[in-house]
């Protein structure tokens, strides 16, 4: 259980994005989780952070966090590296990461 919890500590910050890992069927999982899960789950589209993600549902980024570790955990979600998409310094000024 500690090796687990130092992989998922190390795996993201505020500023993660996470997208559906390929594979899940995401109408499937949606269906299954309950409310609170599904709408951070939903938000999931690859640009937007774990702060974004927090400000959009109204949580804390430590709740937003706990949620997305155990998605990473379960294998429901993978972090999306800068590099797989670009924005404009305007868009990151703006909040579109």
């Amino acid at each position: 259980m500690t090796s687990d919890f130092h992989t998922q500590q190390g795996a993201f910050d505020a500023s993660t994005a996470f997208r559906v890992a390929s594979g899940i069927q995401a109408t499937a999982l949606v269906s299954q989780l309950p409310r609170r899960e599904r709408w951070v789950f939903l938000l999931l589209d690859g640009k937007r952070s774990v702060v974004q993600v927090a400000r959009l549902t109204q949580r804390s980024e430590l709740d937003v966090a706990s949620t997305l570790a155990r998605f990473l955990h379960q294998g429901y979600i993978e972090p999306v590296r800068v590099e797989h998409f670009s924005t404009t310094k305007a868009e990151r000024d703006a909040g579109f990461v």
